[in-house]
């Protein structure tokens, strides 16, 4: 039997590695194809940064004045004006600095690499299941065709027990899923939150945010947040207590220290109410005193202020960031509910991902040869059905159920289908 396991899992192995790549080259040249001219115009952008960064490292100049340069004033007397330069140097130092076929060739593979690698990563951790599914359908399918299962069962061997290799490693491959979601997605996170007008101009997207709460009851307000940098301009904190202002903080820029738990500030002061004791008149007057300040301590974290800006962020999120901010007083209530149903999410879709592969197994542990086809688009309709019925249903119960328990009912549900499914086998 050991010779028979290793037969069938090598079986579905090999065709869930087949699935998995002819499934994500196909996806990646659809998407390409609907999209090739951002990744055209981030080819060239990769290129001509490359070739002026080359340029500027010649001339000893800063790589951004030198694109800010080539990229605005085209006219070859303007840049010689700017730079000092001759204008035949000028026109020299255009023509250098405009990137070669093979630069632009370059910039466009690696783009394509750098955006979509991090996508089939994030792919295998949402999918597996389905996939895991369709490679179990494809085994036994062959089997059946070659006649393999039929020996197999005029041998004595029950059907379940051809099934059990199948849903080991069925259960193997899911689980996988859970590392690459705790250790590896969580990495990528920056990347994945990009969209295609950020490759195009190899950038991330920066924004402003306004009297976003802390667990101090402040109010934070900045002009810009820069998510990869972990920056924050134009900074503005209004300190309350019961529910009261009693100082303000402003900043220029500040950065976020994870070793302290805080935003490190720069060109900062905070201003708190003060009196002052006129001598002349006998009273005090009440004003306003600046102090220099350069660290404001907070649970506001980049974090939390991307996951407050796009609530899909929280699905990129290791367990341990989600069970602090769960534990959070600067995290809303709303936004707690989602993190426990993601954190406990986690686990139950990789049951469901197991139960769905059950399900699946009835309509191919075949005694006999029967329409394939027929038989393959009915486990597609049920397991597609259930796996997107694993996504909705925390979702829809969330409104009449607390979250841990929304998380979990998906699985209530289909280990009674899952049992009665299974009991259908003809061994």
């Amino acid at each position: 039997m050991k010779t028979l396991d290793r037969y069938i899992i090598r079986q579905f192995v090999i065709n869930f590695i087949i699935l998995y790549v002819v499934l994500m080259s196909l996806f990646i040249v659809v998407d390409l194809i609907v999209d090739l001219d951002e990744f055209l115009k981030g080819g060239y952008n990769w290129a001509l940064h490359h070739t002026v960064a080359r340029q500027a490292d010649e001339m000893g100049l800063p790589v951004s004045e030198l694109t800010a340069l080539v990229e605005s004033d085209t006219h070859p007397e303007l840049i010689a004006e700017k730079m000092h330069l001759s204008v035949e140097d000028a026109v020299q130092l255009i023509e250098d600095s405009q990137p070669g076929f093979l630069m632009r060739t370059m910039g466009v593979f690696w783009l394509v690499g750098d955006y979509y690698g991090p996508l089939l990563v994030l792919i295998y951790a949402f999918f597996s299941g389905l996939i895991v599914v369709a490679a179990m359908g494809f085994t036994l399918s062959g089997l059946g065709r070659s006649r393999e299962m039929t020996a197999m069962v005029s041998s004595g061997i029950s059907l379940y027990r051809v099934a059990m290799p199948i849903i080991l490693a069925g259960i193997v491959l899911n689980t996988l899923a859970l590392p690459v979601q705790e250790f590896v997605v969580p990495e990528l996170a920056g990347k994945l939150g990009r969209k295609k007008s950020n490759i195009k101009n190899i950038s991330v997207d920066r924004y402003a945010f306004q009297y976003i709460p802390d667990e101090k009851g402040a109010l934070l307000t900045a002009a810009k947040f820069d998510p990869a940098n972990e920056q924050l301009e134009g900074l503005r904190i209004i300190l309350r207590e019961n529910g009261m202002q009693v100082g303000f903080i402003t900043a220029s820029t500040a950065q976020w220290d994870p070793d302290r738990d805080g935003w490190e500030l720069f060109d900062a002061y905070q201003i708190v109410p003060s009196t002052k004791h006129l001598d002349d008149i006998g009273l005090d007057v009440p004003g306003n005193e600046s102090i220099p300040i350069d660290f404001y301590a907070t649970d506001l974290s980049p974090t939390l202020i991307k996951t407050r800006q796009d609530a899909d962020y929280v699905r990129l999120l290791p367990v341990s960031q989600l069970q602090q901010m769960q534990n959070s007083e600067a995290v809303p209530e709303s936004l707690k509910a989602v993190v426990a149903r993601t954190k406990w999410g986690r686990i139950c879709l990789l049951i469901v991902n197991v139960l769905i592969l059950a399900m699946g197994l009835p309509y191919f542990l075949l005694r006999s040869p029967a329409n394939m086809m027929l038989k393959s688009v009915m486990a597609a309709g049920m397991c597609i059905g259930c796996w997107a019925g694993g996504m909705t249903l925390p979702e829809m119960a969330s409104g009449w159920l607390n979250p841990v328990a929304a998380a979990w009912f998906p699985v209530v549900v289909y280990l009674p289908l899952t049992a009665y499914l299974l009991q259908k086998v003809e061994t």
